[in-house]
């Protein structure tokens, strides 16, 4: 159970926004070509066969317009609806580099999470550009350079700038806000009736970075780690004010919210349980690193903060 919600975790946080930070800088990110190391800037036009293998990336090639040029994306890119249809291209820990070579890609999009595979993607040929989405300014920035390299730059742009607006909207009226404490759940076995290992959300992230937007003081003081797991006595000792769990279809898994939130009830002394302030918020898309994350920003604003009413 403890590997498979590991694996939950990095495919849907999103199958790679994390991993070794030297490949973390976007613009600066290697292009691998033939010869090997080669820094390419994209033709006039942009790249025509493009290949993702992130859900996030995903969605933003299609948001910025690319849609048409995404010719195979993983089995876990499943938005929008179209994206579904493209051909599967395997998964995080279980690439097809076969059918990536048989779809003649002009060019691969790649994570840090998956650098492990740059190698054999440089071996068989295959351009590829690693895309960081770890935090929020990666995912703003990301739209700028997944736009340029497809041709697609004033799409990509306008999509930016909408995505600021929004974002600017949720800060400035959260920001006279009180400022509570808040532990975001990111993962854990939802069957389970007592919390023994969950996955939160960690400071450096783009969950983090939108936490803080959206007017809440993360409840986990440590800095480096991303998502971590904890156990029930460790939550009961940050005792959060406010808990908001991510959780991922829990219509399919026959669950109610009422289900997700009795293991976090039955903390004897948990104060956001006594006070009534655990929310649910439920969907895969919620912690895809793409843009729809403004939506993520305005459910959480409104799940911390009782006072918030409509609108955004």
């Amino acid at each position: 159970m403890r590997i498979l919600i590991i694996v939950s975790v990095a495919v849907l946080l999103l199958a790679a926004s994390y991993g070794v930070r030297h490949w973390a800088q976007l613009d600066g990110a290697p292009t691998v070509a033939a010869p090997p190391g080669e820094d390419t800037p994209p033709p006039a036009g942009g790249y025509h066969r493009i290949i993702s293998l992130s859900p996030g990336l995903t969605e933003t090639l299609f948001a910025v317009g690319a849609g048409d040029q995404v010719v195979g994306v993983t089995r876990f890119c499943n938005w929008p609806p179209e994206a579904a249809a493209r051909p599967k291209v395997g998964g995080f820990l279980d690439p097809n580099f076969e059918a990536m070579v048989a779809l003649r890609p002009d060019l691969v999009v790649t994570t840090p999470y998956n650098h492990a595979n740059l190698a054999e993607l440089e071996r068989l040929g295959l351009r590829c550009k690693v895309v960081d989405q770890t935090t929020l300014d990666n995912i703003l920035d990301s739209v700028d350079t997944l736009g340029r390299f497809s041709g697609n730059g004033d799409k990509a742009r306008a999509l930016r700038a909408s995505m600021q607006q929004r974002i600017e909207a949720v800060r400035a009226k959260a920001a006279p806000l009180p400022h509570p404490r808040v532990l975001l759940s990111s993962g854990r076995d939802l069957r389970a009736k007592k919390l023994d290992e969950v996955y939160i959300v960690g400071r450096k992230t783009f969950l983090g970075d939108i936490l803080r937007i959206a007017g809440g003081e993360n409840a986990f003081p440590e800095s480096s780690v991303e998502y971590p797991a904890l156990s029930g006595e460790a939550i009961l000792r940050l005792n959060p004010d406010v808990i908001v769990e991510f959780t991922n279809g829990l219509d399919e898994l026959g669950l109610s919210r009422e289900d997700a939130l009795a293991p976090w009830r039955a903390l004897p002394g948990l104060t956001a349980a006594e006070k009534g302030r655990i929310a649910v918020l439920d969907g895969a898309h919620l912690t895809i690193p793409g843009p729809r994350v403004v939506e993520t920003l305005e459910a959480l604003a409104k799940a911390i903060h009782p006072e918030w009413g409509g609108g955004s």
